[in-house]
């Protein structure tokens, strides 16, 4: 992606946060040799993202087995912030002839209108609409094996727990050269080395060298 174009997503992403309105975040990602990074965002009280935030897991995945390929865009999948705050996503993928150049997301917080059916289904005394509140939208989403469950990160660090047991890693615990190259290829086979800063962070927490983690790359590319 050229820096016209790049800057033309931008105003983007800032248009459609405008227009669009507070209950929609718009995050625009550009992904190139060093990884994915964001580039623009608005309304980020929804998720708490900065530009510093990392790619989520379920879209480096997205990345990783080439659904850009498949598909030009995905919508209405389920994406989760913090634990318990589910919001509505959607995924524009940016390619230029089949090269994935960049990614627009936008996640729509339905808290507000969920809380009010609520309450009106409460007063009203309505039968259980439970079913109706959580129903499944027909979409253009094939990803079961990917999860049905987007989470929206703001560090590495999170994604990496969402992958690895944290406290293992943290623990005293010698891991052996066979531990961390199956870990290592675990993140590579989940695409969480498409987010920029990712292998450093990774090399850190296994206790090796960057170089290390190239070549463990290397392999598994081959």
């Amino acid at each position: 992606m050229d820096e016209k174009q790049k800057e033309q997503f931008i105003k983007l992403t800032k248009f459609l946060g405008q227009v669009l309105g507070k209950q929609y975040e718009v995050v625009f990602h550009v992904i190139d040799k060093k990884g994915a990074y964001i580039a623009a965002i608005s309304n980020n009280h929804i998720s708490g993202r900065t530009l510093e935030s990392p790619l989520s897991a379920f879209a480096s995945e997205l990345i990783q087995k080439k659904a850009y390929l498949k598909k030009d865009f995905l919508h209405d999948y389920k994406a989760l912030i913090g634990k318990n705050k589910l919001v509505r996503g959607s995924t524009f993928f940016i390619k230029n002839s089949n090269k994935l150049v960049g990614i627009l997301c936008i996640n729509h917080d339905t808290s507000a209108m969920r809380d009010v059916i609520c309450k009106i289904i409460d007063i009203e005394k309505l039968e259980d609409m439970s079913e109706f509140l959580n129903q499944e939208k027909d979409n253009n989403l094939e990803i079961n094996d990917l999860g049905n469950v987007e989470t929206l990160s703001r560090s590495i660090e999170e994604i990496l727990a969402q992958n690895i047991d944290m406290n293992y890693l943290n623990s005293n615990y010698q891991l052996s050269i066979t531990q961390k190259e199956e870990i290592a290829k675990t993140l590579y086979e989940k695409g969480i080395f498409n987010i920029k800063g990712a292998v450093s962070i990774v090399a850190k927490f296994l206790k090796i060298s960057e170089p290390s983690v190239y070549r463990y790359l290397k392999k598994f590319k081959k």
